[in-house]
């Protein structure tokens, strides 16, 4: 689900909560540090997101934010802010060399970090840990 969140609208902050949960407290966040990534750059993505890949008018960055239940992309295009509603169970995550691949359903994007570190980020890990730890409270047979 992709939203324009330009402009404040209570309908979908609803639809977020319902989807992903309520943002995380102050608590949590001192106790597991941060919940939001650090800046990505998109390199490709599907037609869903109508971005104009071939245009150097605007950077094409966006963050990611952790829910209980899933994870937003936050991204903008031009003036207007947009948001990528993915709950866990909808989410598939891909990482080769420096890209990042994040799937959910038929929709895709595809990242790589603003800064080059050697590191892989801590925050990714920590987005496949919650994922993982959501999908084990489930018993797929």
């Amino acid at each position: 689900m992709i939203f324009n969140v330009t402009r404040t609208d209570r309908n979908i902050d609803r639809a977020v909560n319902e989807a992903l949960g309520k943002r995380f407290g102050l608590l949590h966040k001192l106790t597991n540090g941060s919940i939001g990534s650090e800046p990505f750059i998109i390199e490709t993505c599907s037609p869903d997101f109508e971005i104009d890949l071939e245009n150097q008018d605007y950077e094409r960055k966006c963050n990611i934010e952790l829910r209980p239940r899933g994870i937003i992309v936050h991204y903008r295009k031009k003036s207007s802010s947009f948001i990528w509603v993915i709950p866990y169970h909808h989410l598939t995550v891909y990482q080769s060399g420096n890209q990042l691949s994040i799937y959910g359903n038929t929709v895709y994007v595809k990242l790589r970090p603003r800064m080059k570190r050697k590191k892989n980020s801590p925050f990714i890990k920590k987005m496949i840990a919650a994922k993982t730890a959501f999908s084990s409270a489930y018993d797929f047979q």
